[in-house]
């Protein structure tokens, strides 16, 4: 998969239960002195601490592919407003709930909101009525009411 010409931002760690799971099946890496004094001030063995590192990372690798389908949604949103519509970057803000899209437009840069439950609708289904409401947040975000498409 090439590169996007946007950046993906992980922001608060994130581990699914699938990266769990992979995570014990994986080798563990050699814990830093740091690593080990954590695990042990949490009284937790080295071997569940190293397992912890390795679904993070996991989690957050297969977040940052979530991040790169969503952003190619986005910019495709943005395609239809012209060349100066520029996504820069999907940021995930886990203890928010939502995925942040910062986008540019002639040198002003716009956030927009989306909730997480609709990003993984969008991601996972990706329905005519979840793009939709992706667009409408997208126009508002953009200060593109005009576009915005009614019920």
């Amino acid at each position: 998969m090439s590169s996007p010409d946007f950046e993906v931002v992980i922001s608060g760690g994130h581990i699914s239960q699938e990266a769990w799971l992979k995570a014990n099946g994986s080798r563990k890496p050699e814990l830093s002195d740091e690593q080990k004094e954590v695990a042990r001030k949490l009284g937790v063995a080295d071997e569940e601490y190293a397992r912890g590192v390795v679904a993070m990372q996991l989690g957050e690798e297969a977040e940052r592919g979530r991040g790169r389908i969503l952003g190619e949604r986005i910019r495709k949103i943005l395609e239809s407003l012209g060349p100066e519509y520029k996504l820069d970057a999907v940021i995930r803000q886990g203890t928010q709930l939502r995925w942040l899209a910062r986008i540019e437009v002639g040198g002003k840069i716009f956030a927009v909101a989306i909730p997480m439950e609709l990003a993984d609708d969008i991601i996972d289904a990706g329905s005519d009525r979840d793009m939709n409401r992706l667009k409408n947040l997208v126009f508002f975000g953009v200060g593109r009411q005009d576009l915005m498409l009614k019920r």
